[in-house]
């Protein structure tokens, strides 16, 4: 049989069942898209079940046990399954999330069971977690902020722990930035409240000013808090410069004066700032006034001295305190009176600069924690002859002795004494007759106690 005869053939067989080679043929593409569907459908269901048990323990918090079930699928599954899985986990595990941030926020969830939610997606390097949730609860976060319906802390938190997710890089930066920058206003707002509390109006409305506008809820209520200070401050300000007027405290007075003049302009400020700057004027003294006085009264040259000096008010009066130094020696610690400029000395039981050219001298009483001041010599003259007249003592003259003229009527009753409290005496001689010798008497200067100096006695004249 030649190849035309059997082609003919072929043909005619063909047409003659041609309706049946078509029913076997879409048969037979059914049959392979079946196997295709079952296989492809058998392997996702497979898939599927793995992904829910690996969900379950990450709902569980079973950590451990998740990751070393990822592990083994990694090891069983061929890269094809192991993408289907992750895909699959990928979007289970964003919804989780998704549910563990709001609850979270809602206070629902603690901060150690979102951390590890978090913690444990961050393990999983293969499976994207979809974080455009959490960036959307952000941006709510922050108004929920503002509108006061959540914690600075709670709301910080939730986006500190958030931001730490793989991929969400700097997307919550913004309202970190946000709610801290409204947080430091707000406690810009109750600092300033706290001041104004106790009277502090001038530091109160500084702070007040630091609100921010855009949190208007807390700019509205800084503004009338401002304006009720700046109302409040006026007579409280006036009494504080008095206070501290009548203290001698004039820099400190004026001080307050100048808390009210941004708004206040009237009369009496002006005049007391006039007041006050002038007494300023009068009793100020710098380190070269002080100086030259001290040079003036002593026998030292003024090029020598220096002094260290500064200001300070005791009993409501202003004295210049100065360590005097001469080749930097401390030779002489000073109280000069800045109005009436007189010179007390340092003089006391444990220190002595033995200094005449002082008009009276002070000590430092640990006891009480005050400054002493003494008499006066020229007061300590006056009160001895006041005593002698009162007792009819008769005398022609009363003299104060010098450091050197006092060694001749030493005796050892003396030496106790001075030994024993320090040279805090006045000495003075007094004159009773042409004939009749001295008589010698000291007055502590501190306590005002008259003392008789008799040959080798030492003893207290009575009045």
């Amino acid at each position: 049989m030649n190849f035309k005869v059997f082609w003919d053939k072929i043909s005619s067989l063909i047409n003659d069942n041609k309706q049946n080679l078509v029913k076997l043929a879409l048969s037979a593409i059914a049959l392979m898209c079946l196997v295709i569907v079952l296989y492809f459908s058998s392997d996702n269901f497979n898939v599927g079940d793995e992904v829910n048990t690996f969900v379950t323990y990450i709902e569980n918090r079973q950590y451990g046990m998740a990751e070393s079930y990822y592990e083994g699928l990694e090891k069983e599954f061929s890269d094809s399954k192991i993408n289907k899985f992750d895909k699959k986990a990928s979007k289970k595990l964003s919804n989780i999330l998704m549910n563990s941030a709001d609850m979270y926020v809602n206070g629902e969830l603690t901060k150690e069971k979102y951390m590890g939610l978090i913690n444990i997606l961050n393990s999983l390097k293969t499976i994207e977690i979809d974080s455009s949730s959490l960036i959307d609860l952000g941006k709510r976060v922050d108004q929920m902020y503002i509108e006061e319906n959540i914690t600075y802390d709670s709301a910080s938190s939730y986006l500190q722990i958030s931001s730490s997710l793989r991929g969400i890089n700097q997307e919550l930066d913004e309202y970190k930035q946000h709610i801290k920058t409204i947080y430091e206003s707000r406690e810009i707002y109750k600092n300033a409240t706290k001041l104004q509390s106790v009277k502090k109006y001038h530091e109160a409305i500084n702070e007040y000013d630091k609100v921010l506008e855009e949190d208007e809820k807390y700019y509205s209520l800084a503004e009338n808090a401002k304006k009720e200070s700046i109302k409040l401050m006026y007579d409280y300000y006036l009494e504080q410069g008095k206070y501290f007027a009548e203290e001698g405290k004039y820099e400190e007075a004026l001080k307050y004066l100048s808390y009210l003049n941004p708004y206040y302009d009237n009369e009496k400020i002006d005049e007391l700032e006039e007041e006050y700057n002038k007494y300023i004027s009068h009793y100020t003294m710098t380190s070269d006034d002080i100086i030259s006085l001290i040079a003036r009264r002593s026998s030292e040259s003024k090029k020598d001295l220096s002094v260290n000096s500064y200001l300070q008010t005791i009993n409501g009066k202003r004295y210049y305190y100065g360590e005097v130094l001469k080749e930097d020696e401390v030779i002489n610690e000073v109280l000069i009176d800045a109005k009436t400029k007189k010179i007390y000395s340092y003089k006391s039981q444990k220190k002595d600069y033995v200094s005449e050219y002082s008009d009276a001298y002070y000590y430092f009483d640990e006891i009480s924690g005050q400054m002493k001041f003494s008499i006066s010599k020229e007061s300590a003259q006056s009160m001895l002859e006041k005593v002698f007249n009162e007792n009819n003592k008769k005398y022609n003259s009363v003299k104060l002795l010098t450091v050197e003229e006092i060694e001749k009527y030493s005796n050892k009753d003396l030496e106790k004494m001075t030994k024993k409290n320090g040279n805090i005496y006045y000495y003075f001689s007094v004159k009773t007759g042409w004939f009749k010798p001295k008589e010698v008497f000291s007055i502590d200067m501190y306590n005002k106690i008259i003392y008789s100096i008799e040959d080798e006695v030492v003893k207290e004249y009575k009045v």
